[in-house]
C-alpha cells in the first residue's frame, strides 16, 4: 500500500468546522494540528485570512496522508461535507 499526501486549501470554512469534522469521523487529536483516524492522518495549518478585494475569508491548508487506494473515498466524503455554493 502506497501512502500518498494530498493538500487542499479550504477557503470560507472556519477552522473549528474542520476540526469538528475530523473528530466526528473517528479521528483523534494528537497535537500540533494533527488528527489520526482509521487509514488516514490529517494536518490542519493555522487559519489565515484570505482577502478577496473587500471581503476577508478564513483559509486553512488541509494535508491528508492516506493509503492511495482509500484517497478517492475520503476525498469524496470530505468534499461532500464542505460543499457550498457562493451567494
Amino acid at each position: 500500500m502506497a501512502i500518498a499526501e494530498h493538500s487542499l486549501e479550504m477557503r470560507g470554512m472556519p477552522h473549528r468546522d474542520l476540526e469538528e469534522y475530523f473528530l466526528a469521523i473517528g479521528g483523534k487529536y494528537v497535537g500540533q494540528g494533527t488528527y489520526l483516524g482509521p487509514n488516514w492522518e490529517v494536518k490542519l495549518s493555522d487559519e489565515w485570512t484570505c482577502r478577496l478585494r473587500l471581503i476577508q475569508i478564513p483559509a486553512t491548508l488541509v494535508t491528508f496522508r492516506v493509503n492511495e487506494e482509500d484517497w478517492q473515498q475520503i476525498y469524496n466524503a470530505f468534499r461532500l461535507r464542505f460543499l457550498s455554493a457562493g451567494g
